[in-house]
């Protein structure tokens, strides 16, 4: 057998259809049983009652997948040859225009990068992976695309990239760019992942080097799209705080981008003082109790109406604000950040969707002008916010990528600011809404270190 990849997309030539089966089956995810297929998925099967979805499409799979469809192809004991059919560009000359003190792992983090053509660098948030990324752009020099999840992780990068490549180099797609920004010619364009599917195949063409900012966003089907457009980005550099997943969402990310060539730890960045020292205190809520398998009713009752979690809440931000403390309250639904704002003295609200985090209200916040700004948990997620020094996780939740995403947010290093606290609650007032509790009490002194969490 053949193994062939490209940019994009390898083949398996010479395989038997009952290999090609046997390999649809280990490279499927869980879906549910009306998941549309797309660019994702080759296929639907079910096993044991489940749904799954393959990420195989015949002979054809995302060439991320290339070091699974080997591996598995030694297991089996199928002969393979592999085959790289890839047109490597020729060397940029680099522009050597970043300059910045760089800390001993973005130096080894550089190293790995400049030697391979594709991977992920998983580094926790606030480890400064955009001055990463904005170095290995200044390194290759050649046609870039960088996509990021959202509005306002586009502009804020945008502002980054101008500042070192100048605005005549720099270009952004996105619902707030205006027309000057546009100018998609430009050799670096900053795009929310929505934006970029919509540009044309010539366009995409041009583009040698593709960097994917909060790669954990992956695996969704926006990004399997961009994989079939960019067929002629040979280099290939993604970047997350939180690449941990499901095993079936680890798989469909890791089709876009390979494997992980670095993986820095929290402790590291504490021990080198690049973020505050995290400390994460859960408190107990013995709240209204509801017998209901509704969700949405649980939540609601429990989480967003229930009084003495919402004055606990109240009661934290404002003694926060008294010790003169920065404080971001964050919630899910919009309804519950409209009464919590009500019931803390001095707290702004974000209002609307995420282009409302570029406006007047978080650099309030950051001028010290504001003491708490209450939001959704749009808030937690790469948007830089250095000056808060506590926050209270009043979202509940399962634990996972976002959760772990907002308890960064009071981590960014800054003056007089050793510890970053976040206050999060045991909600023990429904048995989901504890079981939540423990799964992001777990995930905190998994990720964070047992040292740094506190049950009261």
């Amino acid at each position: 057998m053949n193994l062939w990849f490209g940019n994009s997309f390898g083949e398996l030539h010479g395989a038997s259809l009952g290999f090609l089966a046997t390999l649809a089956r280990h490279l499927s995810v869980k879906v549910e049983h009306d998941t549309k297929m797309g660019e994702r998925f080759g296929g639907r099967f079910t096993h044991e009652g489940e749904w799954y979805a393959t990420l195989m499409h015949g002979n054809r799979f995302a060439s991320g997948l290339v070091p699974h469809v080997y591996a598995l192809c030694q297991h089996y004991k199928q002969p393979i040859e592999v085959r790289d059919s890839r047109d490597r560009p020729e060397d940029g000359y680099p522009w050597f225009t970043v300059k910045a003190p760089w800390r001993p792992y973005q130096e080894e983090i550089h190293k790995k990068v400049i030697v391979r053509s594709r991977g992920v660098i998983d580094a926790p948030p606030r480890s400064g992976k955009t001055l990463m990324a904005v170095r290995l752009i200044d390194t290759y020099a050649l046609p870039t695309v960088y996509l990021a999840p959202s509005v306002p992780i586009v502009a804020q990068t945008y502002k980054v990239m101008c500042k070192f490549f100048g605005s005549d180099m720099v270009a952004r797609l996105d619902g707030d760019a205006r027309v000057e920004e546009k100018d998609i010619s430009k050799p670096i364009v900053i795009a929310t992942a929505q934006s970029a599917t919509r540009q044309p195949p010539e366009w995409w063409a041009t583009r040698q080097l593709l960097v994917i900012d909060e790669f954990h966003h992956s695996a969704a089907e926006t990004y399997h799209q961009i994989n079939a457009l960019a067929s002629n980005a040979y280099y290939r550099f993604c970047f997350t705080g939180t690449h941990f997943r499901t095993g079936e969402d680890r798989l469909a990310m890791e089709a876009i981008c390979s494997q992980v060539i670095h993986r820095l730890g929290v402790s590291e960045l504490v021990a080198g003082s690049y973020i505050a020292s995290p400390r994460v205190v859960y408190s107990p809520i013995q709240g209204k109790s509801i017998s209901s398998g509704d969700w949405k009713k649980v939540y609601r009752e429990c989480i967003v109406k229930d009084e003495a979690r919402n004055e606990k809440i109240a009661w934290l931000a404002k003694s926060l604000i008294s010790m003169n403390t920065p404080t971001l309250v964050l919630v899910r639904w919009i309804q519950h950040a409209r009464l919590l704002t009500e019931m803390i003295p001095g707290a702004e609200m974000v209002k609307g969707g995420e282009s409302a985090l570029t406006g007047r209200t978080i650099e309030e916040f950051k001028e010290g002008n504001v003491m708490c700004l209450v939001g959704t948990t749009v808030i937690g997620e790469g948007v830089d916010i250095p000056n808060a020094g506590a926050e209270i996780f009043a979202a509940s939740g399962n634990a996972g990528v976002s959760m772990m995403q907002a308890y960064f947010r009071p981590l960014t290093q800054a003056r007089n600011k050793p510890t970053g606290y976040v206050y999060d609650f045991v909600d023990n007032h429904h048995a989901r809404l504890r079981a939540w509790s423990n799964a992001r009490m777990a995930l905190a002194r998994q990720y964070l270190g047992n040292d740094a969490v506190v049950e009261l």
